[in-house]
């Protein structure tokens, strides 16, 4: 990619460029079948991915992406990558964030959509968009990551509204997926902390799971004293303070995590996940690495040539996501990473030129009005 236009600057100053997909046709029958299959290809994959092939499942789906999205048909003859034109899936376009932020152009399969996810953003910012026919698919990944981290079976505490108070919230709707035994297990409410469940759930002395945005738990920090929580107890952190005016390494961040809520370093994990993917990572610790599954993997680029690094070298990170059936898979963000000899990869911060991303930015913004 080294000497063209950035991707951004081609979704964005390029918008002119593309026109409105025609209505559906006869052809798209054929292509409504095809996505079907690819569905069920994806979704085997996420089931037996010992069983499946990456690169070329990979491929086609790229081929599919290309033939039905306009949008991204046009963006990838632009920078010259045709779905004849490449050998591997290292070299499928991904696109970046910011083109999910074109309403005229949305970056959706065959099928009409029923379901949206909202990047977060202030009243005067364009909201990026995900948009799904249904979020099946997306569960199944996401419940099959999950399960492969082997985390502990415990009851599940939430620092972010539900999915009914949020419903276009990913970060919502993923904690209504994994679910809990409890009636009420979200702590925030509008715009506001709502913790007696999570007092009830320490007097039991049971050990919990408590998830929320980085912000979030800095909040509640804030908010009260120490609260040890139960024996055995986990942490789960979604990130997001990154670009924010709040200034903590990840060392103290977590070091105040341990303190506050009474739990050793290894208890506590970090969830990189993004509204326009359909899979998450995972990284345990203050010095873990991120790992995604078997149907999500990176790349870490250049910024400036565009071209994909060795192990080692900071990067922009790349990611492509066979999850993402009905938008597009291969997504360029804007954070910045150090891809690692197995696979793992550890992520640096957000380029400083970039918005600050996610649900813990809309969360921030509740709990400090």
């Amino acid at each position: 990619m080294g000497g063209r236009q950035r991707a951004d600057e081609v979704f964005i100053t390029g918008e002119s460029q593309f026109v409105k997909p025609p209505p559906m046709s006869e052809s798209s029958n054929n292509s409504r079948d095809h996505e079907d299959l690819l569905i069920e290809q994806v979704r085997k994959f996420i089931t037996f991915p010992e069983e499946g092939n990456f690169g070329i499942l990979a491929q086609d789906l790229y081929k599919h992406q290309f033939s039905v999205n306009l949008p991204f048909q046009r963006y990838c003859q632009t920078i010259g990558r045709s779905p004849d034109s490449i050998e591997s899936w290292r070299e499928i376009p991904a696109v970046p964030t910011s083109a999910f932020k074109l309403p005229k152009f949305p970056l959706a399969g065959v099928y009409p959509s029923t379901k949206r996810f909202l990047t977060s953003g202030t009243t005067t910012e364009i909201r990026g968009a995900h948009h799904f026919p249904d979020t099946s698919l997306y569960e199944h990944s996401l419940i099959a990551t999950w399960k492969k981290q082997n985390f502990p079976t415990l009851t599940h505490l939430y620092l972010t509204p539900s999915p009914v108070e949020l419903p276009e919230s990913s970060l919502s709707h993923m904690f209504g997926t994994l679910g809990s035994n409890l009636p009420d297990p979200f702590l925030l409410k509008n715009d506001r902390f709502h913790l007696q469940p999570l007092f009830n759930q320490i007097r039991t002395e049971a050990p919990l799971f408590l998830m929320g945005t980085a912000l979030a738990l800095l909040h509640l920090m804030k908010t009260l004293g120490p609260l040890p929580l139960p024996p055995g107890s986990q942490i789960l952190e979604t990130g997001g303070y990154k670009g924010t005016r709040r200034q903590l390494s990840k060392a103290d961040f977590y070091s105040q995590l341990a303190e506050f809520f009474a739990v050793p370093d290894h208890a506590i994990h970090n969830e990189y996940g993004m509204t326009e993917l359909s899979t998450q990572a995972y990284a345990t610790g203050s010095s873990g690495a991120h790992r995604f599954p078997a149907w999500c993997r990176h790349q870490i680029l250049d910024p400036e040539s565009g071209y994909e690094l060795p192990p080692g070298e900071i990067g922009y990170l790349q990611i492509h996501d066979l999850a993402n059936v009905h938008s597009v898979a291969a997504i360029r963000t804007q954070d910045f990473a150090i891809g690692h000899e197995d696979g793992s990869f550890t992520l640096i911060g957000r380029d400083p030129g970039a918005l600050p991303r996610g649900c813990s930015r809309s969360i921030d913004h509740s709990l400090s009005s």
